[in-house]
């Protein structure tokens, strides 16, 4: 086989085990590193995906827009609470940290916002200017609320005494980020200055100066990955978004500054107005590595309801059937010994069925009445728990058969009564033979 030819398989290879392979595996699988590492390449699979279907690229284009429109308030709340510390030279140096090369630009910032700052403060004004500073500041935290509500598939946002209080604890984090950022590498060369011994230890102080930068990345983006999407994210997962996202930020950040080369090639384009382009790179990116970090927080929170994702879309009529048979003697199972209510994974568990068809299955027979819900029955999960809504002693499979068959709408504009009488008849007596054979068997006696 020709090069080109083994490069060819190697891909469609690749491409096969990445989109089939690779979630054809056990619903809940055993602790191991394997697994875990797999685990991780579907994460990062759906994360790219995910980059390419819910555009990425767009909403970063517009989460710039929104910023450069509020870039002046955002600054001036995050160097008002510095200042009223006494932080705000911390503030100020960690930002021109971010933005290397920018001095000119965050000059020019830094005045706006005292401008802004002793115009909110100020005579009559007072309280309009803070407000508009807040609701400023406001707009921009709800716009990245709706992006990342998105990719995690929320619809509703949070109520207002909750944008509140979770908004206000975001404003209060990032200066303090940023001054424990700051603050840390001043103490740590000052007690080198001051201290004979620590200079023994001034590689390794050295290692850990360098390691700040990213561990206050890690740390903010796994606070962002919890506050701001209006549910429920496990530790763990945005743990591994930020870290990611964090990583990535900094590597861009690495690239940004050895990049400056370009600052002398816009000057000779845009003269002074240089820093503007740069500036709107920066943000794009910067917004770009955010929004993918959301994904990879997304996915790796539903990394299970994608298994076997192909297969379910096509799921057989047979098999649908089999599986409410298998739900519904659970239920009623677990009934007559006492121990209620169960949840979809809690099923999904037990007989090993992908959590996304349970789901459908549930839905259809909660649909059909046949299973009620009861909310809030795992706080934590924040996921209802099911039980049976019918009498068990006369739930039979034929009569269970014959609620799927009629599930759904029939309303449609076809002669069932002349034109097509003999077709719609043939199918009347399939499902009556079907249940009829099984009309008998209790589904809690299976």
């Amino acid at each position: 086989m020709s090069k080109p030819g083994k490069i060819s398989v190697l891909i469609q290879t690749v491409f096969h085990f990445l989109t089939k392979e690779l979630w054809r595996a056990p619903v809940h699988q055993s602790k191991g590193i394997k697994n875990k590492l797999l685990n991780l390449l579907r994460t990062l699979y759906l994360a790219g995906r995910g980059y390419v279907s819910d555009r990425l690229n767009v909403r970063a284009s517009a989460l710039t827009y929104t910023t450069l429109l509020a870039v002046v308030p955002v600054v001036a709340i995050i160097i008002g609470i510095g200042r009223g510390f006494g932080f705000q030279a911390m503030i100020e140096n960690e930002l021109t940290k971010m933005l290397p090369g920018q001095t000119q630009l965050l000059e020019m910032l830094f005045n706006f916002v005292d401008k802004y700052l002793e115009v909110a403060q100020s005579g009559v004004v007072i309280g309009i200017g803070i407000v508009f500073l807040l609701m400023s500041v406001w707009t921009i935290l709800q716009s990245i609320e709706v992006a990342v509500n998105d990719i995690f598939q929320v619809k509703a946002m949070r109520s207002v005494g909750r944008q509140l209080s979770d908004y206000l604890s975001t404003m209060l984090l990032l200066p303090t980020l940023l001054i424990l950022s700051s603050g840390f590498s001043v103490y740590l060369n000052t007690a080198v200055a001051q201290n004979k011994l620590l200079e023994l230890l001034s590689p390794v102080l050295n290692v850990l100066m360098t390691l700040i930068p990213y561990v206050i990345s890690w740390l903010g983006f796994t606070i962002l990955y919890i506050l701001i999407p209006n549910t429920k994210v496990k530790f763990s997962n945005a743990v591994l978004a930020g870290f990611i996202a964090g990583f990535i930020f900094q590597a861009f950040q690495f690239l940004y500054i050895s990049g400056q080369i370009w600052v002398s090639r816009y000057n000779s384009i845009y003269g002074t107005f240089a820093a503007i382009p740069l500036f709107l790179l920066w943000l794009q990116f910067s917004w770009t590595i955010v929004l993918f970090g959301a994904e990879i927080a997304f996915a790796a929170q539903n990394v299970q309801n994608f298994y076997f994702e192909k297969e379910i879309k096509n799921v057989s009529h047979r098999y649908r059937y089999f599986i409410s048979i298998l739900i519904m003697n659970l239920m009623c199972k677990r009934l007559m010994e006492g121990k209620g209510a169960m949840t979809p994974n809690e099923i999904s568990s037990e007989y090993q069925i992908p959590i996304r068809l349970t789901n459908r299955v549930l839905n259809m027979l909660y649909e059909m009445k046949l299973i009620t819900k009861t909310d809030g029955f795992d706080p934590k999960q924040e996921v209802s728990a099911y039980i049976p809504a019918v009498d068990i002693n006369t739930l039979t499979v034929g009569g269970l058969f014959q609620q799927i068959f009629e599930h759904g709408s029939e309303d449609f504009k076809l002669d069932i009564k002349t034109l097509h009488k003999s077709q719609w008849g043939a199918l009347l007596k399939v499902e009556r033979s079907i249940s009829s054979t099984v009309d008998d068997i209790l589904v809690k006696d299976l």
